[in-house]
């Protein structure tokens, strides 16, 4: 069985299109769509490893409230 792998970046209407596969017209292929690597990672899998990795101090909203007000100059 031969393999092909291509990735494609999905269209505004949720389409892909393959073009130029290296099968004969009129063939019976099966496709199936995975997202690529790294697609899977979410923003807040990222975040939390970035601040493990660069040791950032974890904040509550209240205290990052707190820090933006102090450096606008708004009393608390």
């Amino acid at each position: 069985m031969r393999r092909f792998r291509r990735r494609i970046k999905v269209t505004q209407d949720q389409g892909v299109r393959l073009g130029k596969v290296p099968f004969k017209p009129g063939t019976l292929v099966e496709v199936i769509v995975l997202p690529t690597r790294g697609a899977e990672r979410p923003i807040y899998r990222f975040t939390d490893s970035l601040v493990k990795r660069r040791q950032i101090p974890r904040y509550s909203l209240k205290a990052i409230e707190r820090i933006v007000h102090e450096s606008r100059g708004i009393p608390t």
